[in-house]
């Protein structure tokens, strides 16, 4: 059996005698140096697309899953959009439907259930420990309650800051820029109602 170091030698010559049959092809004024430069870069051009591939095809398959998230999501409002609205709506602890963005660190648990879809939409949130609303503030129609169950929240609307804890609410016109994020280690539990369509 060959020695590591004679069979890299052998690769090494047979490397050289390819480049050598290659100069010659493509004439005489490519040296085996030059072609080694062109084979070289060729290479490097090869792995930066393999690279490039595999970077599209890691977005696609990231784009694949939070498509699939956010269909799942979404399937509760399609329902409700499916099913005869009602004029009243009883909705039980263990029939809520539920929505994770777990980007947020947010359960949300829908409280309107089948009722008449326009003027009030309301939602129970669960905000894990680090939960927030996402990278920069955001605006939609019409107002926002928060009611603080338990833990605490920080708003953030336009230039203030509000610091809620548990039994305190916050009423604000949602087309001011506003973000929040949860202000405790643990989990906090918020109501949440939305008029004029619905926000998340």
């Amino acid at each position: 059996m060959r020695s590591m170091a004679a069979s890299a030698t052998g690769d090494t010559q047979t490397l050289n005698k390819t480049l050598k049959e290659y100069s010659n092809e493509l004439g005489s004024g490519l040296s085996p140096e030059r072609v080694r430069g062109i084979v070289a870069n060729l290479l490097t051009e090869t792995q930066r697309s393999a690279q490039k591939t595999r970077s599209l095809e890691d977005r696609l398959s990231r784009t694949s899953g939070e498509i699939a998230a956010l269909q799942e999501n979404l399937g509760f409002l399609v329902a409700r959009f499916r099913e005869r609205p009602q004029p009243r709506a009883v909705v039980r602890r263990a029939q809520r439907d539920t929505i994770e963005y777990p980007d947020m660190g947010l359960t949300l648990q829908d409280l309107s259930g089948h009722f008449l879809p326009g003027v009030l939409e309301a939602r129970l949130g669960i905000l894990a420990r680090g939960a927030h609303s996402g990278v920069g503030p955001m605006t939609h129609r019409g107002e926002e309650f928060c009611f603080v169950m338990s833990g605490a929240i920080s708003y953030r609307i336009g230039e203030e800051t509000y610091d809620l804890g548990a039994d305190d609410y916050l009423h604000f016109r949602s087309e001011i820029p506003h973000s929040w994020e949860n202000a405790v280690a643990d989990e906090t539990r918020v109501l949440w109602v939305f008029s004029d369509g619905l926000s998340f």
